[in-house]
């Protein structure tokens, strides 16, 4: 079946290998980070296991018998010996570490690079803006239709960024297909209010269209036949759109050309944010020591863990499980009226919050297929309850969650055909539903809490993050993302806690 036993004195050296460093510097051995030993032991071993596989070729049979061409002599100096060495092969050095490559990891290397300072970026997973993360996929939108001026404003700096990344990296990544906002009168929700969305637009002058009810909407929009009759009322703003989300990520990071050092499958064990010369130092999964000026935490969901390791205070923050899918549509029906929408009405039930959204067939390039088209259709609530941490979080969601999206399509998108997948990311939320950008260390700055509202602004959130590092203005005022908020001081008496000086 193509399987090598691999012995266990090659396997399974661990302990032998840990004690030959013990006896060869048994000052290291006491005082290393486990993370370097634990590494130098699984790289040692993958590399033997290699090596016999190679030296067997590929032949289980031949297994035994070159045993002699990978196990060193008993004769000479212990093999922990190269361990000092390999700590020094497998250690480098940068004036800023990135941990986390979704937006806002990548807009911070993007930015940097734009003032000239060089970063590495590492990702735990095999891709920036990984399946596992909240980053990916083919679409998020923006749009300057919010019932908070603040967001609507800082909507408008955001988009005259992302036109910088496009004009720098010749990628295309917004597509104006204009937004819908419609439904009942909710009361304002994490995604605002139809009414809220009116009143800050004729605020702020921007151009817009309101709907006083249902059947209007349905005239406007054929594909939403499922609001005829209703108590509705909608706003729409023709110059929203989609960002194509994953292609963003990685033209931020691309963009930042050689200054941005790009590390997948990294994972940070620790963090020592008080090293010598005040530096920041870090150690992956496989031992590799990073050592910076300063650090940048962007890693979403496991953000805390990342504090913890390093130290520092963790932040209130939860992770919610949200759920969308694909569905199929003719082409003709796709291109003439789905618009791009979202959904407010009341709960339906204690699982139905009330938000849905679509994406037209023009947000869901990855699964284009020859005379079908599909639509993207989510939901803005929690799957069961809020987590504290990824180390329960089911990827496979919901099935009611699921059943509740069908029957919304079947109400709301009757020329919409059936459902042809399903996703269930992990969006990291605030109390406030504000996100953070605040310095918790001299020396480093975390970005979290997007609450499902943060990729829209991407390079912003990166200029955001480079003024903390540099000291330079920040493009928007700050304190509301402030770590030291009651919304997300963990301690609530110490709110708005100093920074640790080192």
């Amino acid at each position: 079946r193509g399987i090598m036993h691999i012995p266990e004195s090659i396997s399974s050296a661990g302990a032998i290998l840990a004690d030959s460093v013990e006896w060869s510097n048994i000052n290291l051995y006491q005082t290393v980070e486990p993370a370097k030993m634990y590494g130098w032991i699984r790289d040692i071993s993958r590399t033997k296991a290699s090596d016999l596989a190679a030296h067997a070729g590929q032949e289980p049979h031949h297994v035994d018998s070159n045993l002699e061409n990978v196990v060193p002599s008993r004769e000479g100096a212990p093999v922990g010996k190269d361990f000092e060495k390999w700590i020094e092969e497998n250690s480098s050095r940068a004036e800023t570490l990135i941990i986390g490559g979704g937006v806002a990891g990548t807009a911070t290397a993007f930015s940097l690079a734009e003032r000239g300072i060089s970063s590495t970026l590492v990702e735990r997973a095999s891709s920036l803006s990984p399946p596992t993360g909240s980053s990916n996929g083919d679409s998020r939108m923006y749009r300057k239709m919010y019932s908070s001026e603040f967001f609507s404003k800082m909507q408008a700096k955001a988009l005259d960024r992302w036109a910088d990344v496009e004009r720098k990296t010749g990628t295309k990544l917004l597509q104006e297909n204009g937004l819908l906002f419609y439904g009942e009168d909710t009361g304002e929700t994490v995604e605002g209010s139809v009414l809220g969305a009116r009143e800050v637009m004729e605020k702020l002058d921007l151009p817009h269209k309101f709907y006083a009810t249902g059947d209007e909407i349905a005239d406007a929009y054929p594909a939403l036949e499922g609001c005829r009759g209703k108590p509705y009322s909608g706003v729409c703003e023709d110059t929203a759109g989609h960002i194509r989300a994953s292609k963003a990520c990685q033209a931020m990071a691309d963009g930042a050309g050689d200054k941005c050092t790009v590390k997948l499958n990294s994972k940070i064990v620790s963090v020592n944010a008080r090293g010598e010369g005040g530096k920041v130092v870090a150690v992956t999964e496989d031992g590799e020591t990073i050592t910076s000026d300063n650090a940048v935490v962007c890693a979403g969901a496991w953000t805390n863990r990342v504090l913890e390791s390093a130290d520092l205070p963790p932040l209130n923050l939860e992770i919610w499980r949200v759920q969308w899918a694909h569905y199929e549509v003719d082409d003709d029906v796709a291109a003439a009226s789905i618009p791009q929408a979202f959904h407010f009405r009341k709960e339906q039930s204690d699982v139905d919050g009330g938000l849905y959204y679509v994406f037209p067939s023009s947000a869901t390039e990855s699964v284009q297929n020859g005379g079908r088209s599909y639509v993207k259709v989510g939901v803005d609530f929690p799957t069961g309850e809020a987590l504290s941490d990824m180390g329960s979080f089911d990827y496979d969601g919901s099935q009611e969650v699921l059943e509740l999206m069908d029957g919304w399509v079947k109400e709301h998108l009757p020329s919409v055909g059936g459902r042809i997948d399903s996703y269930c990311h992990p969006y990291t939320m605030t109390e406030d539903s504000y996100f953070v950008m605040d310095k918790l260390a001299d020396n480093v700055a975390v970005f979290s809490g997007g609450s499902g509202r943060a990729f829209k602004f991407g390079p912003l959130l990166g200029d955001c993050m480079a003024s903390l590092l540099t000291g330079d203005e920040a493009p928007v005022d700050l304190a509301p993302f402030s770590a030291g908020r009651a919304a997300v001081c963990t301690n609530r008496e110490e709110s708005r806690r100093p920074v640790i000086q080192q």
